[in-house]
């Protein structure tokens, strides 16, 4: 991480903690929409835009580590979209993007992703039929750009995706590592029990493989290395991840996680809308098996062989 990422994801931190840090304060009214005025003022969604259109000028990872804190926090902000908005469309109206309402059922590899529109676009979302995850945000496609049929945007939404949940199982892990040390069974920390360690382990071994297989993915990008293999495996990963990360902090928080005190499910249900968001677990590993079946020198050179994974 370069000193100017550093010092903007502290930023953001800062920001987003203010607005967050109480899990009952996420109830307030307005405020994803204060929370995009307050990152869009900043500064914060504009990391892809080039220095000419008032942006970073920052490379995918950089943004990335925008996502990762979005999802650290579990931001009520499409982070993703506005992202990708400053990329494909600098000139768009910051002040009126707004999120747009419309069917998830679009091209294989990105349903369920949301859409930013602007200007007079936005003002005639209101025809348009409305959606709701299970994270209460609004699913529908970018639109007004050539996105849904620009592999390159299905890669960067893939991975910057990706970077939300990795934050947001990293926060789950923390939630679970205070509650197991605090909460006591038998006269015991939750902590001291072999199957609670075991749990533990799992999940924090997924969450370990989701890490490794972005940065592998991220850095591949900055190189303009964008093979299959490595974006779609971080977003499959990263679902496969998520599904393990949230069914044990749930099974470990019982009932109170569910509630509105706890700060839990905030993070859980932004796994779980995630996870079917710019490529689907079952979509990406089928992308991954067409790729490996039409590599030329077969499957293990596909896997292992730098040069012969090219598709």
């Amino acid at each position: 991480m370069s000193d100017t990422t550093k010092m903007l994801d502290d930023a953001l931190n800062t920001l987003l903690e203010r607005r967050l840090a109480d899990a009952m304060a996420r109830n307030t009214a307005g405020l994803p929409e204060t929370l995009m005025g307050e990152m869009i003022e900043s500064g914060f969604t504009r990391v892809l835009a080039s220095e000419a259109d008032g942006g970073l000028d920052g490379t995918l990872a950089d943004a990335a580590c925008v996502a990762w804190r979005c999802g650290w926090h579990a931001a009520p902000v499409p982070i993703v979209e506005m992202l990708l908005l400053a990329h494909l469309d600098p000139q768009a109206d910051a002040a009126q993007v707004t999120v747009a309402h419309g069917s998830p059922a679009i091209a294989p590899l990105m349903q369920g992703t949301q859409s930013i529109k602007t200007g007079s676009e936005a003002r005639n979302a209101d025809t348009a039929k409305h959606f709701t995850s299970i994270a209460d945000a609004q699913w529908s496609v970018l639109e007004g750009t050539d996105a849904n049929h620009d592999e390159a945007t299905l890669i960067m939404g893939a991975l910057l995706t990706t970077a939300a949940m990795t934050g947001a199982m990293a926060r789950i892990i923390d939630i679970m590592v205070d509650h197991v040390e605090t909460r006591t069974q038998f006269g015991r920390p939750l902590k001291k029990f072999q199957a609670i360690q075991h749990q533990m382990a799992e999940a924090v071994s997924e969450l370990t493989i989701t890490e490794a297989a972005l940065a592998s993915a991220l850095e591949a990008h900055d190189t303009s290395d964008n093979r299959v293999l490595l974006w779609a495996s971080a977003k499959a990963q990263a679902g496969v991840a998520a599904t393990r990360v949230a069914a044990t902090a749930h099974q470990m928080a019982g009932a109170i996680g569910f509630t509105d005190e706890h700060a839990l499910h905030h993070f859980t249900k932004k796994l779980w809308h995630w996870r079917d968001t710019w490529g689907r677990q079952a979509d990406c590993e089928i992308a991954i098996g067409r790729a490996a079946c039409a590599a030329p020198n077969g499957l293990w050179p596909y896997i292992a062989d730098k040069e012969g994974i090219r598709a």
